[in-house]
C-alpha cells in the first residue's frame, strides 16, 4: 500500500503484479478508482459550459455518450484529461485524483450563472472490470443488457438489486469493461461479489503497464502544463473546427499551424536494462528529449519499451535513439503504437 492524492492505494495484491497484469489480458480483474474525482454539472447551460473548458466536442455527442478529453490552460498546457459524460441536459466528469482541486478550482472559476456544480467524489464510489471477460463475469450481479452498451457508451442498470446505477463501456487498459458507479456505502458488497463471480483484485503496477502497453498517456508523464494535447499526440481529442470556442485554442491552432514544439514517440531498448521516466533521450551524442514512461512490457515477453519527447525531425519509425540509463548509453529504436496490439477493447 502506498499514499497517493490522500489515498491509501494497493500497488499489488498477493497474486503479484505480473500475474494481475495476465489476468486482465486474459480474463477480468476489478480496479478500485474510487480516488478518481466525478463532479456532476446540471442547470441550462452544463453542456454549454463543460464544452467551452474542453478540446473534444460534447456539442457532437449524444447523451448516452461518454468522451476523453484535454482540459487546457489557456496556454494550451493541460489542467487534466478527463472523461466527460453527457446525459440529456447533465454532465459528468471524471478527473484523476491528482488534478480534483485543479479541476474543481477550475470548473469554479469559469462556471456560469446557468449551471450548477456538484462534487459527489464522497458520495459514489467507482470500480473498473476490466479484461476479456469481464461482460462475462459481471452480468450476474447486473439486472439488464450490457450487450446493449457499445464502447464508450453508459446507461442505468441495477447493481446487487440497487436501481439507477450508472455503468459505462470504457477503460484504460486496452481491454473490454466497465466502470461502475454506485453509492459508496454498497462499494464493499459489491466487491466481495464479484471476487464470487472470479473476479481478481488489481493494483497500480498493473494497471500502469498495462496502459503502458497501450501507450496511453498518463497525466504527469505524458501529460502536464507544460504540454499540449497535440504535443503528446492527442490530435483526435482536439477539434479545432467545433463550434464552440473553448479555453486555449488559439494556442492550438498557432501550434498546429507552426508545427509542433517536441513530438511524443514509443521506442524499443536494445538490451536488458529498462528505459525511466525522466532520462535522457540523445541523438548523436546530443540531447534530444526525454523519457516519459518505461519498463518491461509483460505482454511482450517483458521487452523493454518507452514513451518519451523528441524533437519532430527524430519521430519516425525506424530512428535510433541513445538513451542515458543511469550513466549507461542504451541504443533505441522509434517503434509504433500501440506496444500491444491484441487488445479486446472494443
Amino acid at each position: 500500500m502506498v499514499g497517493f492524492a490522500g489515498w491509501e492505494m494497493p500497488i499489488q495484491y498477493p497474486a503479484g503484479q505480473l500475474k494481475e497484469h495476465e489476468i486482465v489480458r486474459t480474463d477480468a480483474g476489478v480496479f478500485d478508482v474510487s480516488h478518481m474525482a466525478r463532479f456532476w454539472v446540471g442547470g441550462a447551460g452544463a453542456i454549454r459550459f463543460v464544452n467551452g473548458l474542453i478540446t473534444n466536442d460534447l456539442e457532437k455527442s449524444v447523451p448516452g455518450q461518454l468522451i476523453y478529453s484535454p482540459m487546457c490552460l489557456e496556454t494550451g498546457g493541460v489542467v487534466d484529461d478527463v472523461t466527460v459524460y453527457r446525459f440529456d441536459s447533465e454532465v459528468l466528469v471524471v478527473a484523476n485524483a491528482s488534478n480534483k482541486q485543479a479541476v474543481w478550482d477550475w470548473l469554479v472559476r469559469h462556471k456560469p450563472s446557468d449551471a450548477t456544480l456538484t462534487d459527489r467524489s464522497d458520495e459514489l464510489a467507482q470500480l473498473a472490470v476490466q479484461g476479456p471477460r469481464a461482460q462475462e463475469r459481471i452480468a450476474p450481479l447486473v439486472g439488464g443488457d450490457l450487450e446493449s452498451i457499445g464502447y464508450y457508451r453508459h446507461g442505468r442498470f441495477t447493481v446487487l438489486g440497487k436501481p439507477n446505477v450508472l455503468i459505462s463501456r470504457n477503460g484504460y487498459t486496452g481491454e473490454d469493461g466497465f466502470e461502475v458507479y454506485l453509492p459508496a456505502p454498497d462499494a464493499s458488497a459489491f466487491w466481495a461479489a464479484l471476487l464470487e463471480q472470479g473476479v481478481r483484485p488489481i493494483g497500480l503496477g498493473a494497471r500502469d503497464t498495462l496502459r503502458f502497453e497501450m501507450c496511453y498517456a498518463l497525466y504527469g508523464q505524458e501529460l502536464d502544463r507544460e504540454t499540449t494535447p497535440l504535443d503528446a499526440g492527442l490530435a483526435w481529442t482536439v477539434k479545432l473546427k467545433k463550434a464552440a470556442d473553448f479555453i486555449g485554442k488559439p494556442v492550438l491552432v498557432r501550434e498546429k499551424e507552426e508545427g509542433l514544439r517536441k513530438v511524443l514517440v514509443g521506442f524499443e531498448v536494445k538490451g536488458p536494462r529498462p528505459a525511466r521516466h525522466g532520462q535522457t533521450i540523445l541523438s548523436g551524442g546530443q540531447p534530444v528529449g526525454i523519457v516519459t514512461s518505461g519498463g518491461p512490457c509483460p505482454s511482450l515477453g517483458n521487452k523493454g519499451m518507452g514513451l518519451g519527447f523528441v524533437r519532430p525531425d527524430l519521430a519516425g519509425i525506424g530512428t535510433p535513439l541513445t538513451v542515458d540509463v543511469r550513466g549507461t548509453m542504451v541504443e533505441a529504436t522509434v517503434v509504433e503504437r500501440p506496444f500491444y496490439k491484441n487488445a479486446s477493447h472494443r
